[in-house]
């Protein structure tokens, strides 16, 4: 087949820190763009031909571009917690799609995804990317090789502190404002962002940590429990929560603790920034970096503690495609393996069952935390 022509939804600054690194890949053609933004569409096709020579059509309108423009694939990459209506939209029209992360933000959302993955038969990556670290992919083939023994216990982090955080978006203009000041949501011609939506529960954000944990122990989440800070002790006028802190057990007994927050000081690890992960098993245990001055490291019986100078997020062998993309070199591999699920026909290696099952325990996670901590049955989407 000929190259895979690609729509976008959401010309952002997320749309704009991957536009190089996404089009790298040979054989996509970015065709459309759209953002109900005044300008971010134009300028996204203008950067695009900047550096690509590639011509996309602009749009302000879903429906408008749907209807008139030919392609494909989309990516959807505007406001994750209203990204489903449209993924379904364009699946059921049998256009490929890849969407943000999270994959979705109700378990009714999950199932729709699932859904129309089935009755369509079209292809659905999340674009995920933290499971492509090579430090993660290392530890991967460790478990496989059984060098772990027994994996009993899982860990991971997203601490990621601002001062302020653009929780509030000019109506007209799509200008994002960073603050701290809770005023502007009594302006009209303001609105909430994705962000204040969804990071007065931090815990919304755990995919980032269970996704790479999950691909390394081969689990899937059975019961979550979560418990969280009290409500706005960093930001006086926000309801949000400094940390809160899920616990999981999967379908092997292998017990998960993971915890997000993103308004209380805390300092960046090495090459990870806000990311920190651990693996406990009855032969041996590895961890990340706790910061920029440690370095990651692995526990043997044998051995004792030795350190992992050469564990990095950048694999050293991988082609310049994947080395100089962001994110440590992950961002690269989400378009990598949708576009070769589309132009080899096999199912793409994020799959929509994947995404769900990082989803929905982040989903239930916050509503244990609103009940006071009870522990939540997480339904198995491969059965519903």
């Amino acid at each position: 087949m000929g190259k895979i022509r690609m729509a976008v939804l959401g010309a952002g600054p997320r749309w704009m820190s991957l536009v190089e690194t996404y089009t790298a890949h040979p054989e996509l053609e970015i065709v459309a763009i759209c953002d109900r933004a005044d300008g971010y569409a134009e300028n996204a096709c203008a950067e695009l031909k900047r550096i690509r020579g590639m011509e996309a059509v602009p749009y302000h309108d879903f429906e408008k571009m749907a209807k008139e423009a030919r392609y494909d694939a989309i990516f959807i990459d505007c406001d994750p917690d209203i990204q489903v209506d449209f993924a379904v939209s364009e699946m059921d029209r049998g256009i490929h799609v890849m969407t943000e992360v999270p994959a979705a933000y109700t378990i009714e959302q999950c199932r729709s995804l699932v859904s129309a993955v089935r009755r369509n038969g079209v292809k659905y990556q999340l674009a995920e990317q933290t499971r492509y670290w090579h430090f993660i992919s290392q530890w991967r083939e460790m478990s496989k090789a059984g060098e772990f023994g027994q994996i009993y216990y899982a860990e991971g982090e997203y601490l990621h502190y601002e001062k302020a955080w653009d929780y509030f978006r000019n109506k007209k203009t799509g200008h994002r404002v960073w603050t701290d000041d809770p005023s502007l949501d009594k302006d009209p011609d303001y609105e909430r962002t994705w962000r204040y939506r969804t990071f007065m529960e931090p815990i919304f954000y755990l995919p980032h940590e269970l996704s790479p944990l999950l691909s390394i122990t081969g689990g899937r989440i059975r019961t979550v429990s979560c418990c969280g800070s009290n409500p706005g002790q960093s930001y006086s006028g926000f309801d949000t929560r400094d940390l809160e802190c899920a616990l999981m057990q999967d379908d092997k007994g292998v017990i998960y603790s993971i915890r997000a927050g993103f308004t209380a000081p805390y300092g960046f690890k090495r090459e990870t920034g806000a990311h920190w992960y651990q693996i406990k098993g009855t032969r041996k245990t590895v961890e990340w970096a706790r910061s920029t001055e440690d370095l990651p490291k692995e526990y043997t019986l044998e051995g004792g503690w030795v350190t992992h100078p050469e564990w990095g997020c950048n694999d050293p062998n991988a082609e310049e495609p994947f080395r100089s993309a962001a994110h440590g070199g992950a961002d690269y591999y989400p378009i990598y393996h949708f576009m070769d699920a589309i132009l080899n026909d096999h199912q793409p290696l994020m799959d929509v069952y994947l995404a769900v099952e990082t989803a929905a325990p982040a989903i239930l996670a916050a509503e244990s935390a609103r009940r006071g901590g009870v522990r939540l049955e997480v339904p198995d989407f491969r059965k519903c």
